[in-house]
This record gives structure tokens, sequence and C-alpha cells, in this order.
């Protein structure tokens, strides 16, 4: 198998700081993730999790967060692309001189590992040149957690660096130079000429070799044609479809079933913005819409994960189960700042850990019970557990949907979103659907007519007559895209007089460029344009 060759892209890019969103490529374990730039740069990986400490933080500060550079001696921006159904990425580079192809992969991606793998969280690198003659450069700055780094030292096979008290282990197929902190080589390849590095948590240089390398990559080739072998989906854009498949496993964490919602922290919602948040984390109203994808593409074995997962997690608020969690499932995610990073294009501050933990977001057991219900349609098994956790989020959405909550964006005091109010109508209709299905038994009277009262509550205070459509919250005349859940939740049908209102004002004003927005700005007490407001 070969990746498609897409060109060149000529932008230069520089490893030392802020690459353009849309030249990133990630690969990953599904335990932690490397962001790597089109340039051939490292730019972010935190070790040994998703949510651990950064080993390469250049993407949020490019003086204190160290680097894997590995390409032409010229920091230049190739085409990224990625194995058919795979997700190995390739970057190639296309000059008059020279022909070069970079292909990443970080090893071991199954879910079950031996025991003396467990700890294994290794990145392959293999540089090739395809044409004529590449001078090239790797350039390797480990930093732990954006502080100085520590001693490299040489190790039979190779170097090892030492972060922090953890040891990271670096063979290469060609000699390299270590400096007092950092390893740094000049690399001239001629026509069919390659360059391999193996760096990692729990590796010993000793074990590797050329051939032991082809052999690694091979296995991980292997294992993601076989994993992506389980998507059905035929219909149109399936390839587009599938890649957005494996992007979501390689966000999932193999050793509990969870999944965070991104692999970076503090990417900005707007270039120089405030709002830069870490959603390095497990947050159950995305997780879960990403397992019912999932689900539907033919993958229920990761779904049944995740439930199994919830359905033994403890919480630290007044909820049956958190907004988020840590992916190995501990509940403290307290927030704090680095005001001393430079942040993605001076987007500052930095944070890690993310507050939104201790908030009251009843809609997000709807999208829980929603994504259990197309588990089941999809083939899922039926698991006693599963019914435990689906009647407490049930009991409890009875009790407290009257109660304002944060909503769906996480801003500002607790309102009674009407997005929320929705979400807690979709808890008790799947609830009720579950137990239909499985005849299991629950407070099921009790829930349909919270249903009724939901829905009645909705449709007198959550209608603007000013605005001839659903409002964002029960104390204003604001529009929101998040009230298109009506439709899509079963809460109406989508030919219903208001839902159809509905649509059409948010297409008239949240609509730019064919995209919608979240709401106007203006009506959150901000002066900046639609457009520009945020990225997203």
């Amino acid at each position: 198998m070969s990746p498609a060759d897409d060109g060149n892209v000529t932008d230069p890019c520089s490893s030392g700081r802020d690459p353009p969103i849309t030249q990133l490529g990630l690969v990953g374990d599904r335990r932690t993730v490397a962001v790597i730039s089109a340039d051939g740069t490292v730019q972010w990986l935190c070790l040994p999790n998703f949510d651990g400490v950064p080993v390469f933080g250049n993407l949020l500060d490019a003086r204190r967060g160290g680097f894997w550079r590995l390409g032409p001696e010229r920091a230049i921006a190739g085409r990224q692309s990625y194995f058919d159904k795979n997700n190995v990425l390739v970057t190639r580079w296309d000059s008059a001189d020279c022909e070069l192809e970079l292909i990443d992969a970080m090893l071991l991606p199954g879910g079950a590992r031996a025991a003396a793998d467990e700890n294994r969280r290794t990145l392959l690198r293999r540089l090739c040149c395809r044409r004529g003659l590449a001078h090239c450069i790797m350039d390797l700055v480990p930093r732990a957690d954006f502080g100085p780094g520590d001693a490299v030292s040489r190790v039979p096979g190779g170097l090892e660096l030492r972060l922090a008290g953890q040891a990271l282990g670096l063979w290469t197929s060609k000699p390299v130079e270590p400096g007092s902190d950092k390893v740094a080589s000049d690399l001239q390849l001629a026509e069919g000429e390659e360059f391999w590095a193996v760096l990692g948590v729990a590796e010993q240089p000793a074990w590797w070799d050329v051939m032991a390398a082809e052999r690694a990559l091979k296995a991980t080739i292997r294992h993601w044609e076989e994993w992506s072998g389980r998507y059905r989906y035929q219909g149109p854009r399936q390839d587009a479809v599938i890649h957005a498949g494996l992007a979501i496993e390689l966000l999932s964490f193999a050793p509990t079933g969870a999944l965070a919602a991104a692999a970076t922290s503090s990417l900005p919602e707007r270039i120089g913005g405030d709002r830069n948040y870490d959603y390095r984390y497990a947050w159950i109203r995305d997780a879960s819409m990403a397992m019912a994808t999932l689900s539907v593409l033919g993958d229920v074995e990761s779904a049944e994960r995740y439930l199994s997962w919830l359905a033994h997690l403890d919480s630290s608020t007044e909820m049956p189960l958190q907004v988020l969690y840590r992916v190995d499932g501990t509940t403290d995610v307290r927030q704090h700042s680095r005001k001393e990073l430079a942040g993605y294009r001076g987007s500052r501050p930095v944070t890690f850990g993310n507050h939104a933990y201790r908030q009251r977001q009843i809609d997000c057991l709807g999208y829980l019970a929603d994504c259990a219900v197309i588990y089941l349609d999809c083939g899922g098994r039926w698991q006693p557990e599963y019914w435990s956790m689906i009647s407490r989020i049930a009991d409890y959405t009875a009790r407290s949907w009257r109660k304002p909550s944060n909503g769906i964006w996480e801003r500002g005091k607790q309102r009674h979103f009407v997005s929320s109010k929705v979400m807690a109508w979709t808890t008790l209709q799947r609830a009720l659907e579950f137990a239909d299905r499985t005849g299991a038994d629950g407070k099921l009277g009790l829930w349909r007519q919270t249903m009724v009262d939901i829905h009645r509550d909705v449709m007198d205070r959550g209608w603007s007559d000013k605005l001839q459509a659903f409002r964002q919250h029960y104390d204003t005349d604001t529009l929101d895209a998040s009230t298109l859940l009506i439709p899509l939740m079963g809460f109406l049908p989508a030919d219903h007089p208001r839902v159809v209102a509905t649509v059409e004002r948010i297409e008239q004003d949240l609509m730019l460029d064919g995209l919608v927005y979240r709401f106007r700005p203006e009506e959150s007490g901000n002066d900046l344009p639609m457009g520009r407001f945020e990225g997203a």
C-alpha cells in the first residue's frame, strides 16, 4: 500500500512557531497523539497519555515548548496525506532537485497489549529520498512541561533523553550528534536512501534495527487497515467518512474506552482571543455523539467499551455523571493558567484542566441516552450495567429538569436553555425506548409524565413571538443554532411550522458563507462581527 500523491504546498512554515491549523496532521496509539506540521515538525506530544505532560509543546510556545523536526534542510511545508483507510501520516516535498517522503506512525495502537508493552509510547519516523540528492536535518529538542531539558546520554544502540525523571529512548539508522539537552544531525540522502528514527517511553534503542523498524511500521499499517475494515459505510464521500471515523479512533483511550474531545490544549476559538481551553478530556456530550457515529459506521465495539466505562464512574458533582472526566476516569480536572507561555499566535492565556467539570449541564445526559439507543440499533449487546446507568440519569433528569443549567456552550451563568430542556426530554424518551426494547423496569410512569411537562414548557416558554423562532433561553429573544436539536432529536417533526420558521430564521441570521454560527456575538455583549468572533 502507498499513500496518494497530492502534490506540494510551497508556503514556508517554520518549525519555530505557529504553523497554520490546515498544515497539521495527527498520529496516535490510542493513548496519546503527536501533532505534526507539514514541515515535518512534531509540534505537540503529551506523555504518557492525552492529558499528560507536554514533551513537545512547540505549538503553544516556540521558545519553551520543545519540538522534533525531520525533513529538508530549509523548513518548508510539504503536502500531508494518509495511507488509504489508515492513520499513518505521509508528508511529501517535491522540488527541482529532489523528492522527499516522510512517514510518521505511533506504534502498538491496539486495545490489548502485553504487560511488557503497556507503558510504551513510541513514535516511528522514516525519511526517504525518492529522487535526486536531498540535504536534510534532524533537530530533536524535548522539553518536559515547558521546562529546561535534562541530560542526553549514550546507551547501547542509541541515546537516552531524560525529562523530569522520565527516560526516552532514541534509535536512529544513521549516527546523530547528542548535545547537552538535544539531538541534532545534518543528513544527506541520495535517491533510494532512508533515515529511520524511533523515539519512545520504555524503549530500549538496542531493540531496534532497520528490519525491526520496517516490521513495526507494517504492523501498524496493517492494524489500521483491519480496523477500518469494520466500517460498513458505502455512501457518498466514503473516503472522507472513513477517515473521520479513524480520526475519532485516534482520540479514543484504549485502556478505558474513553474518548478525548481533542488532542490539544489552548488552541483559540479566535486568534488573539482569550477563550483558549484544554479539551484533552472526555466530555460526555462529545464522546457520546462520536461513539454513536462509530456505531453507525459499524464499530459497536468502541461504543460498548465506552458505555461500560461510563457505567462504573463516580461523580464529584450533584449530577450522576460529571460533564467531563480525565481519560483514566478520575474526576479532578481543575483548571489553571500558564501566563508565562506565549500561546498559539499570541492567544493567551494558555490553560490546562477545565473548570467545566463542575458545571450542571443536564443536556449532556441526553446525548448519552441517545448513544445507548443507537448502539442497540446497530447490533450492540445489552448489558445490565447500562440500564443501571440509564435509569439513574433518567431519574436525575425527572427531578432536576426545571433547574437552570450551563448549557451546551458552557458560557456565563446558568439559564433555562431551550436546548437543555430538549435534551432532558431526549434522556427520558430514550430511557423509555431502552426499557421497552429490553424489558427493563424503572419509574416509567414518572418519566412519561415528565416528558409531557417538558414538552409543554418548551412550547410555552421556549418560543419567541418576536423572533418567530425558538429562542436561546427563556429570558431572551436571542437566536441560537442549538435549537436545531428540536427536530434532530425528535422533539418536533421537521415539518412542524415552528421548526420550519426556526430553520428559516437561523439561515437568515446565523449563516455566513454556508456555515452556521452558534449565535450573534453582539447579543452576548461582544462588539465583534459574527465571522470574527470565533473561528468555529
